[in-house]
């Protein structure tokens, strides 16, 4: 197991900030749209704030950390960081969604589906969430799939 100095540490943990930072944005822009979808599929009206919507990119990207964490980890530490971040991140949107639950259920019937189609697009998302984060991390830092970028590159001969 090769030895973490001072800088490679430095560098990871900077790419994990990064990475917790693009999956809080693309994670939680997406689940600021499903939730605007799903609030005009259950005939509501769609009442959406600049503050709400930096919230809910706050609570994703910290939400991403732990997954970002371990984005350069062996891999059962990487399956870990991931699936910690998709219970917590799982449990956030269901608490969050069950408390819109009864205009969700009193949808009119003929929206239903659309209604099933956007739950299902907020457990891909929160699916997705760590393995970006992950991604992100990794490239940030410089590694791919635990090895050195440089082990990537084409020879220049």
């Amino acid at each position: 197991m090769a030895r973490i100095t001072g800088r490679r540490a430095v560098r990871l943990l900077v790419a994990a900030a990064g990475g917790a930072v693009v999956a809080g944005i693309v994670g939680g822009g997406a689940a600021r749209l499903l939730m605007s979808l799903a609030t005009v599929a259950a005939a509501e009206e769609s009442t959406f704030t600049l503050g709400g919507t930096l919230g809910v990119l706050l609570v994703f990207t910290v939400l991403a950390v732990p997954a970002a964490l371990t984005g350069a980890a062996p891999v059962a530490a990487r399956a870990a960081g991931r699936w910690v971040t998709a219970a917590v991140t799982g449990f956030g949107v269901a608490s969050t969604g069950l408390a819109e639950g009864a205009a969700i259920v009193l949808a009119p019937d003929s929206r239903m589906t659309l209604v099933t189609i956007l739950v299902v697009g907020f457990g891909a998302v929160v699916v997705a969430h760590g393995r970006l984060a992950q991604y992100a991390a990794r490239r940030l830092a410089g590694t791919a799939a635990g090895r050195p970028a440089a082990a990537h590159a084409p020879a220049l001969a």
